[in-house]
């Protein structure tokens, strides 16, 4: 079986990165970890810059894997809490990696927020197709949408942190911020396309 060098790199540069900052991450040592070839490196990324984005973008391509799958459960409420603790657990799995992650959208890397805010709008659209909504999102929507998004990233971080409330209750969080964020876009807007029944059955 072929092996696939440019993941090996993508995997060794990913838990470098986890473990130190970037700029004390050498290319050198990257091929040593991945086992291959130094030249690689530009080969597939580059450089080290090339490198780096390609380990974000496989960050957030394994946590939209995640949700590949439909969430279970027989009512809204319980599909939503699924696939927040699907997400949740994903994240607690992989909590070194998503924070150092994390770390680096705060700062002032336009490429790497534009991924990530491109993944986590990803999602916001995942749950709004769920509950029957198309695109262009109206604005009331959009906005309550991207400020739940960001309620959900913070509540993970400091959860990851700390580790002082279970999953279950994590989601619970989650799921009712989600509701009241929607109730208030309904309120301003009601074509945003949600109906309120569905929207109290969260």
């Amino acid at each position: 079986m072929a092996v696939d060098r440019r993941a090996l790199l993508v995997d060794a540069a990913a838990e470098l990165f986890t473990e130190r900052p970037y700029d004390e991450v050498t290319t050198t040592e990257i091929a040593r970890r991945a086992g291959v070839a130094y030249g690689l490196i530009a080969h597939h990324f580059a450089n080290k810059r090339g490198l780096y984005l390609a380990t974000i973008r496989a960050a957030a391509e394994r946590l939209r894997a995640v949700h590949e799958t439909a969430p279970a459960g027989g009512t809204p409420a319980a599909r939503l809490h699924d696939a927040l603790t699907r997400h949740i657990a994903h994240l607690e799995a992989n909590a070194e990696g998503y924070l150092a992650l994390m770390r680096s959208a705060q700062g002032s890397d336009a490429e790497v927020r534009a991924i990530i805010d491109d993944y986590r709008w990803q999602g916001a659209l995942r749950v709004l197709r769920a509950a029957g909504v198309t695109e262009p999102v109206r604005p009331a929507l959009r906005t309550a949408m991207r400020g739940w998004v960001g309620f959900l990233n913070e509540i993970v971080i400091d959860h990851l942190r700390h580790r002082e409330l279970s999953r279950d209750a994590l989601a619970d969080l989650a799921a009712a911020t989600l509701a009241a964020a929607l109730r208030t876009a309904h309120a301003l807007d009601p074509g945003i396309g949600i109906a309120p029944e569905l929207i109290e059955r969260l």
